[in-house]
């Protein structure tokens, strides 16, 4: 190129050097107002080509300088990026081995090669996070928040640390975030009810999980997560109980019993407000009928136990369990409980004909054994009686059955909508009721069932 520009530079000016001996004649060319210079247009020509030559040539120097300087940069820039690549992977390794000390060596030498590589920023974070060091874990990304603010590996690792610090607002606010960016995305969703569930924003997280529903319809899981959907209307049903509307908690605790007949808080719940807002027990007794009927938990028996007796009325319920009993024989958890109330009524015959029954059909519970104790007790046979309770003390049998949760096996002796310890909806039953929903009628011979 270079070498075109002189040969037609050359070319040029022996063209007009060989016109100017033919045109010498002079002109006066004024470069202001007052000064001037005497010279032929020849020259002036001449001298403009050049000129614009010599622009033409600075301004092609510039371009190749200045791409000659990108190629540099972005030399520099992919060996930067290989090298704190490769530091991040040694920091990778490092944590594979546990050694997290020093995967965060690596991966700030790696920031320091590189401090635009979101990858090891992420990575660093992670690291604190193990090191128990939230505070900079946050801050870590939070420096590079600003290059890429959608940047959904960011978002997410922030999301993490938000929940770590029980930090509701920035959860809640970093989910919205996320889901604007792909409001379809299940994952986006449910990190979104999650923070609204720790938020304890009822109302928002059943709103939200009634979307994530939608987008699973047809799908594998469906059923399972329509159960979640009822829990959380019954989470928002008490919201809602708690506001003062009675009657629209009790519509939706309906709703729920639709969406999961099988979640028992829902049959509680409802009975405890017909019983303490609107002073209706026969509604109360009904909805812990159906309660039970669909549930089979010993709960609901024990609810309507209590009520009763409260009023000083057990015939209702001596007869709900006879009709029990004589519908559903075998319903051996019924049978028990039923024992323990003719036994606290002091219908001693009625109580020793409930567990004669189990014993007639070979069924040995241990847990009945204090009930047989004490029946021998008030027979008179003290002796029988305190050796059955020594025998009980030593096999560490308990008097009286807890409620265990399904999920977590925390026992405990009040029931509770959701377990005490693990949160889980739904969970508590007596300790004994999976196994006594497991006994047939035809067992075997001398088989027992120990509880």
């Amino acid at each position: 190129m270079y070498q075109a520009m002189v040969f037609l530079l050359i070319v040029i000016l022996f063209l007009f050097g060989y016109l100017s001996l033919f045109n010498g004649k002079e002109m006066e060319l004024f470069l202001s107002r007052t000064t001037s210079i005497h010279t032929t247009a020849s020259a002036v020509v001449i001298a403009s080509f050049i000129l614009g030559m010599l622009l033409m040539a600075i301004v092609s120097l510039v371009r190749e300088a200045s791409r000659i300087y990108r190629e540099w940069q972005k030399k520099g820039r992919i060996s930067r990026e290989t090298l704190s690549a490769s530091l991040v992977e040694k920091g990778n390794f490092e944590i594979l081995k546990g050694n997290a000390e020093k995967a965060r060596a690596y991966y700030i030498d790696a920031i320091n090669k590189n401090p635009s590589d979101m990858n090891a920023h992420i990575k660093l974070s992670e690291c604190y996070t193990l090191l128990k060091d939230n505070q900079n874990a946050l801050k870590t990304l939070l420096k590079i928040k600003y290059l890429d603010p959608e940047n959904i590996p960011l978002l997410l690792a922030m999301e993490r640390i938000y929940s770590l610090t029980n930090d509701v607002n920035s959860m809640i606010d970093i989910s919205k975030k996320l889901v604007s960016i792909d409001e379809n995305n299940y994952r986006f969703l449910t990190l979104l009810r999650d923070a609204y569930i720790a938020a304890e924003k009822p109302e928002e997280a059943y709103r939200t999980h009634k979307i994530i529903m939608k987008l699973m319809k047809g799908e594998e899981g469906y059923q399972p997560e329509r159960n979640r959907l009822g829990e959380l209307k019954y989470d928002y049903a008490i919201s809602i109980l708690k506001s003062g509307d009675v009657d629209l908690a009790l519509k939706k605790l309906g709703d729920v019993k639709k969406l999961n007949p099988g979640f028992v808080p829902a049959y509680v719940t409802s009975g405890d407000i017909y019983v303490n807002n609107k002073s209706d027990t026969d509604k109360a007794i009904g909805e812990w009928e159906d309660g039970y009927a669909m549930t089979h938990n010993a709960v609901f028996l024990i609810k309507m136990e209590d009520e009763y007796l409260k009023h000083d009325n057990p015939f209702e319920l001596i007869r709900f369990y006879r009709r029990l009993l004589s519908d559903k024989p075998d319903d051996t958890l019924a049978r028990i409980l039923f024992a323990k109330l003719m036994l606290r009524l002091e219908m001693i015959d009625d109580a020793y004909e409930q567990i004669a029954y189990l014993d007639n059909r070979w069924i040995h519970i241990p847990s009945t054994d204090i009930i047989s104790a004490e029946l021998m007790a008030k027979r008179g046979d003290y002796v029988s009686a305190y050796k059955k309770l020594k025998s009980m003390q030593l096999s560490g049998i308990q008097a009286k059955f807890p409620y265990i949760c399904s999920y977590c096996g925390q026992e405990t002796f009040t029931w509770t909508p959701k377990c005490p310890v693990c949160r889980t909806a739904n969970s508590l039953s007596i300790k004994t009721s999976r196994e006594l929903e497991a006994l047939k009628a035809s067992q075997p011979k001398n088989s027992t069932l120990s509880i």
